[in-house]
């Protein structure tokens, strides 16, 4: 076996390992981006008590994204 062989198997894994990657990074992203919306609204509207709630419930904060269409 040459070291100069083509592994096409291992480098099609390594190309589906990588885009999963930047996938992971663009869904954190566009998450991060998502909460920061729902937060400057909350603010903005003077809604203090919901913004506290927010932080700490997954089910209120997913209540809170449709209720600003976000």
């Amino acid at each position: 076996m040459s070291i100069f062989e083509y592994d096409e198997e291992k480098h099609m894994k390594n190309e589906r390992e990588e885009g999963r990657e930047e996938g992971r990074e663009e869904g954190r992203e566009e998450g991060e981006d998502r909460v920061v919306k729902l937060m400057q609204k909350l603010m903005e509207d003077g809604r203090e008590e919901d913004f506290k709630r927010v932080i700490s419930e997954r089910e209120y904060r997913e209540q809170m994204y449709r209720e600003y269409g976000l």
